[in-house]
């Protein structure tokens, strides 16, 4: 179940040679299920699967991709021995991709067949865009701020606070005693 949870869900799988080949009768089976597409036949998948997400993505979109197909839905590659144990692994996967995957495929295919740049000029390539950007951000900050400013007011200082009312009285005994003297 958990094998099979994780083959649908990824769709491609590494595990021991053994699981990977009884995993294999088991996954072709549930995919010829999700081609039939009835209420009967989901409800059996979920039975064993017990997960709602995988069996709606059996349903929706493997069940659709193998529609015209009658077996063969499940590849098993050998891939030689673990390191730890020596046991033989095999990686299980479906046969037939999401047509996304393909595209990505093809796209680093033609990103190999293209001519490579040399080092220098790659990196300088790359770098201009992020340096353009970069100037360009710096500009538009400058300009924020220089906006922000005319659009604040600016500020008035407040006058001091007043004396209190004992240095007052201090100081017009100050100021009267400078009077009487001139």
């Amino acid at each position: 179940m958990n094998l099979a949870n994780a083959l649908f869900d990824h769709e491609s799988i590494k595990t021991t040679g053994p699981k990977a080949m009884e995993l294999r009768k088991v996954a072709d089976r549930l995919i010829t299920l999700a081609k039939r597409k009835d209420l009967h036949s989901m409800r059996l998948v979920f039975a064993f699967l017990r997960n709602k997400q995988v069996v709606r993505k059996l349903f929706s979109d493997i069940g659709d991709r193998y529609g015209a197909i009658n077996g063969g839905y499940t590849r098993v590659v050998k891939i030689g021995l673990r390191k730890g144990d020596s046991a033989p692994m095999a990686i299980i996967e479906l046969t037939q991709r999401k047509e996304a995957e393909k595209e990505k495929a093809k796209e680093k295919e033609t990103k190999k067949a293209k001519a490579p740049k040399p080092k220098k000029e790659k990196e300088k390539a790359e770098k201009a865009p992020a340096r353009k950007k970069a100037a360009k951000e710096a500009k538009e900050a400058k300009e924020t701020k220089e906006t922000e400013k005319e659009a604040k007011p600016k500020r008035v200082r407040k006058p001091k606070a007043e004396p209190k009312a004992e240095e007052k009285a201090e100081s017009k005994v100050e100021e009267k005693a400078e009077e009487k003297t001139e």
